[in-house]
């Protein structure tokens, strides 16, 4: 078993992780102001929850990338 890289940045380290939690972070934020105006959000029972099930999505996508 490897261990993955750490960066260090200005003396604090981080995990890769990290970085692809705000890489989908920025994904989601982008995607939902995409479907905001679409109207997708009347046909959902509870916006919060489509929310974390849709960043849950593409942080599963971006973690997949990055393997």
């Amino acid at each position: 078993m490897s261990l993955l890289p750490v960066m260090v940045i200005f003396g604090l380290s981080f995990p890769p992780v990290f970085f692809e939690l705000i890489l989908s972070l920025a994904l989601f934020f982008a995607l939902r102001r995409l479907l905001l105006p679409s109207g997708i959000y009347d046909f959902v029972w509870h916006p919060a929850l489509f929310n974390t099930a849709l960043y849950c999505c593409v942080f599963y996508l971006i973690s997949c990338l990055f393997v």
